[in-house]
């Protein structure tokens, strides 16, 4: 369960980045394909805020200079298809000399047809694209990547699991791309390199309104199709501001580039219904490959086959138990018999759980003041941070823990450090409460089923008291 803290406390500067805490050469470099809007523009946003250096690939000057003005960010002309514009990306990143740490390879174009009418030259254009697109990037900077023993991200979809009707030349590719993803992430894992896939569903973007405006300057008509006009199967805007904003995708991989261990696959989507029909659709292909040949599984078979796989995906996921563990549980629980026992028995109380929060974090996280307190006594280092520079007084501040604050600040909690975003505890009560809504949405999405209760009419109510704590002397 404490895994799951990293993405939390990661994400404490969802909001602008009013100052910087790291210059610009000690930020880890990450290259992001098709960066101009969409998951693309929302990514290099979210991690130029976050602590990474981001080089923003763009096709058009506009775009370019658009991009150019964000802080933390340097556009890079990049069209995936021009073999050219890679190797100049190359040299670009290598004259820079901040090497490269990270590769998303997000651009993409969508498509929409029936397969027997489909043109041969638009399954040519969508696979230039979408498929061999993040095959030439990442072979150009694989010595970079392998160098840094970097992360790989391939934006792939629910389209990569799911096949819909006239939408088959798209699921083409992103089948094909979840298929490059394992086989990469198999050949690169002598070089300590991870790679991992990111499954977005339906979010705000400029994908479908791109489409459309290359059929209509081809000259797309439905005339004479046996199905008809695809064009009248589009419905909503164009813009798809029908959707949420990206802000999920943008936050996954965050969580990929800075986790200790990553998951290897990243399903996110907007709702309930989209996460049940993409599982459901991989069950079912489970269940067909296991039909009525020689060597089929019963179902207590497959059921135990089942516990068996996500058995070994949770330890994939957790790392060897360090010394803490035990302390951080009693934490979480504010179990101060079971705190106390583990301390007497040498349990250090700034040692880091797998996700690299200390036990203080995580009770400030979990309000367990009681807990607090006994760690604070038995020697607790109060400004120690966890891997992304977020103190105890930084979540104390964010989830609006008066008692907490108050504690933290009378041990000498220093007010003037700041995450790797460069906030304060006082800036992030201080930031206007729309900005930094969606972390709070997102916190309570994740920490919710481990009784994180996230009440936001008590948190907009503290949040003058905590920064009048925070602004006292």
């Amino acid at each position: 369960m404490l895994i799951f803290l990293a993405v939390s406390i990661s994400l404490l500067a969802l909001y602008p980045d009013r100052a910087s805490a790291q210059s610009d050469k000690d930020r880890k470099a990450v290259l992001i394909t098709g960066a101009t809007s969409g998951i693309g523009l929302r990514m290099a946003q979210v991690l130029s805020r976050n602590g990474f250096f981001v080089y923003a690939g763009a096709r058009k000057p506009e775009d370019m200079q658009r991009l150019n003005r964000m802080p933390n960010v340097k556009s890079v002309r990049l069209d995936v298809t021009i073999q050219s514009d890679i190797e100049a990306a190359v040299a670009l990143v290598e004259t820079e000399g901040r090497g490269l740490y990270g590769l998303i390879n997000n651009a993409g174009v969508a498509h929409i047809g029936p397969l027997i009418e489909t043109p041969e030259s638009d399954l040519d254009f969508l696979f230039d694209v979408n498929l061999l697109g993040p095959f030439r990037v990442t072979k150009a900077f694989a010595d970079l990547i392998i160098e840094s023993e970097g992360r790989i991200m391939n934006v792939t979809s629910i389209a990569g699991v799911i096949s819909s009707p006239f939408s088959g030349v798209y699921s083409m590719s992103k089948h094909g791309l979840e298929a490059y993803t394992d086989s990469l992430a198999a050949e690169m894992a002598r070089f300590n390199v991870r790679v991992a896939a990111v499954e977005p569903g339906n979010y705000k973007s400029k994908i479908v309104a791109s489409m459309v405006k290359r059929m209509q300057a081809a000259g797309y008509s439905g005339e004479g199709s046996r199905y008809g006009s695809m064009l009248d199967l589009i419905t909503g805007p164009l813009d798809r501001s029908q959707y949420k904003d990206p802000d999920d995708v943008a936050l996954a991989v965050l969580d990929f580039l800075t986790a200790d261990n990553p998951k290897p696959r990243y399903l996110v989507v907007p709702e309930q219904a989209e996460a049940e029909m993409t599982i459901r659709r991989a069950l079912q292909q489970v269940v067909q490959l296991n039909q009525g040949h020689a060597f089929s599984y019963s179902r207590d078979e497959l059921v135990a086959m089942m516990d068996e796989v996500l058995q070994a995906e949770k330890e994939a996921l957790i790392s060897p138990p360090v010394t803490g563990i035990s302390l951080h549980e009693a934490a979480f629980n504010g179990d101060i018999p079971a705190l106390q026992a583990a301390l007497a028995q040498g349990a250090d109380p700034d040692a880091l759980d797998p996700s690299g929060a200390t036990a203080l974090i995580v009770a400030t996280t979990f309000d367990k003041p009681r807990a607090v307190e006994a760690l604070l006594a038995a020697g607790a280092e109060v400004n120690k941070p966890n891997r992304d520079g977020s103190t105890p007084l930084h979540m104390a501040a964010l989830l609006c823990r008066e008692e907490i604050l108050t504690s933290l600040l009378a041990n000498g909690a220093d007010r003037s450090l700041r995450t790797v975003s460069g906030a304060t505890a006082l800036e992030i009560v201080t930031v206007p409460f729309e900005e930094i809504k969606p972390l709070y949405d997102f916190l309570g999405s994740v920490l919710g089923p481990y009784g994180l209760v996230l009440d936001h009419a008590r948190i907009q109510a503290q949040r003058p008291v905590i920064a009048e704590l925070l602004s006292e002397q």
